[in-house]
């Protein structure tokens, strides 16, 4: 019989954890949304759709062709921890080749079945009662714009999809040629051409040598230092990052798939054994600053001294992104290239006017200044009772719980949100972690009768303020503007993970459900363990697995 006052029970007939069918809608078909459809292929009864605002695949590596646009870590661990590529070419390749393999990686996993592209979300809103979302999508193509729905929403998007404009007066008034490295032109020839670029990441360091051998004139505003370091695991590339594979070692990384996933290890390895030069007065934070310091003054060796001591951090290695840039120090002493730390007080319709009142006449204005790395979502998105995330994130900075899920926002989850590893190690299996964490949770709502869950206020606000207080203990928290913090000195990280990789990966195999709230289908949360039969039982499998000895 049922509790007391309550009606009987009435048992399901179905086998224990059968799973209900479910939708999931899923935001971006860059490089998460790629490892979605990889995890997809293996889950029952789910249907999904990816809603992506580009015409193909890849995210920021469709996007970002910028000239000399590459990745800085090496090629072998920018990969899925699941598929190793024999093919890389060179140790650090560029942003087409990195593209294709994704591209192809999209075709195997079949996510051109599932995918709408030039399709732009515009907004989401929680349903209560039925507990799913309603996605507001526009079709780009059309301009029309209709409603979906889901009873997960898995954001991909990532953080780096939104390139703007920097703050500067006058900017759209230039007459000549104004690009962003977010949106570069193809055909954009800068031969003989009066060039400026603006910013000094990571962008600027690789646009910078890249174009200085075919300019006429090359200024580079960059406000502040960065600390410019040798390549991420260089004993890989003694030819630096022209570095290739030879055909025979391809061969071997073919033919012999253990060595192949041993020398990726290696690599995930030593980047990995990076993480304790992040922490403030360390003996590994005071050496890495200075090799680096060290290998940054023999490059600029030809620069006159009180210019040179300008370029020098004097802050601590990681308060800002630590960027390899080779041939970017170098291609600052060449003749036809000026490096100007005076701030920017206008653009005119002839050029850039300094806050000392000089003008630097060019034809061409490369913004190499980044995105808007608020994390908040590029779509109005509002959760449980009425809850507008980008009004709280207004007021709070962007805050999530082990960067995949949000209070009042049931069913959604994150894949590199606020505080991912961005800058901790490979990002590709943290990628796989808050993948796995999302999925867990879409296994619970199809098998076990769950309706919605979402983590709770109490378990966010905690996790934040555990995240701050180590981030005092790291070089995140220095004293250097950063994107990391909102473009400020000051503010709160948002940008990378407070650990390591491996720190991280623990923190999220075994999500904590303590921490979340969850709703039913049934006034019975046991409804879903069925009629007392397993699957196994149903197919007459064997019954005796269990026994190991």
């Amino acid at each position: 019989m049922g509790s007391l006052g309550g009606s009987p029970f009435v048992v399901q007939d179905h086998h224990i954890a059968k799973p209900r069918p479910i939708r999931v809608i899923v935001i971006g078909a860059g490089i998460s949304g790629i490892g979605f459809a990889y995890k997809a292929q293996s889950l029952p009864e789910v249907e999904y759709v990816i809603y992506e605002k580009n015409a193909e695949v890849g995210g920021t590596w469709l996007e970002s062709r910028y000239p000399g646009c590459s990745c800085d870590i090496p090629a072998h661990s920018y990969s899925y921890p699941w598929v190793g590529n024999p093919e890389w070419s060179k140790v650090y390749v560029g942003a087409e080749e990195i593209y294709e393999f994704y591209r192809k990686q999209a075709v195997e996993y079949g996510l051109y079945d599932h995918a709408k592209f030039n399709h732009n979300v515009l907004g989401a809103e929680w349903n209560e009662s039925s507990g799913k979302w309603t996605v507001t999508v526009q079709d780009l193509a059309s301009g029309q714009t209709f409603e979906d729905s889901a009873e997960v929403v898995l954001n991909c998007a990532g953080v780096l999809n939104r390139w703007k404009w920097p703050a500067i007066e006058g900017l759209q008034s230039f007459r000549g040629k104004l690009v962003h490295t977010g949106n570069y032109p193809q055909d954009l020839d800068l031969t003989g051409k009066r060039v400026a670029v603006i910013g000094a990441g990571s962008s600027a360091i690789q646009v910078v040598p890249t174009i200085q051998p075919i300019v006429k004139s090359l200024y580079n505003f960059a406000r502040s230092p960065t600390w410019i370091a040798p390549q991420f695991v260089g004993r890989l590339a003694p030819a630096g990052r022209a570095t290739a594979y030879t055909e025979e070692q391809k061969e071997r990384f073919r033919t012999d798939p253990e060595y192949l996933k041993q020398y990726r290890r290696e690599v995930d390895h030593e980047l990995n054994g990076r993480f304790p030069n992040f922490y403030k007065g360390s003996a590994a934070q005071k050496s890495s600053r200075d090799v680096i310091e060290k290998s940054m003054r023999e490059k600029l060796a030809k620069m006159e001294p009180e210019l040179r001591e300008k370029l020098i951090p004097d802050f601590d290695v990681g308060c800002r992104r630590v960027t390899p840039g080779e041939g970017y120090l170098e291609a600052l002493q060449e003749d036809n290239v000026e490096i100007v730390r005076t701030g920017i007080q206008e653009v005119t319709s002839a050029g850039v006017v300094t806050n000392d009142g000089k003008t630097y006449e060019v034809d061409v204005i490369i913004a190499a200044t980044g995105y808007d790395t608020s994390y908040v979502p590029a779509f109005k998105l509002i959760g449980r009772n009425g809850v507008d995330l980008a009004k709280r994130w207004a007021v709070t900075g962007a805050e999530a719980y082990f960067t995949c899920a949000v209070p009042d926002m049931p069913n959604y989850f994150m894949v590199v949100g606020p505080n991912t590893p961005i800058s901790n190690g490979s990002l590709m299996p943290s990628i796989e972690a808050q993948l796995d964490f999302a999925l867990s949770f879409v296994d619970k709502i199809q098998k076990q009768g769950v309706k919605s869950v979402v983590v709770s206020r109490e378990a966010n606000n905690e996790f934040n303020d555990y995240k701050d207080a180590v981030m005092d203990l790291l070089t995140f928290s220095g004293n250097c503007n950063s994107w990391y913090k909102g473009g400020s000195s000051t503010g709160r990280i948002v940008g990378p993970w407070p650990g390591s990789v491996n720190h991280f990966l623990e923190s999220v195999r075994n999500p904590r459900l303590q921490d979340f709230e969850f709703t039913y289908q049934s006034e019975n949360r046991f409804a879903w363990l069925g009629n007392g039969l397993s699957l196994r039982d149903i197919n007459k499998e064997e019954l005796g697995w269990y026994i190991r000895a």
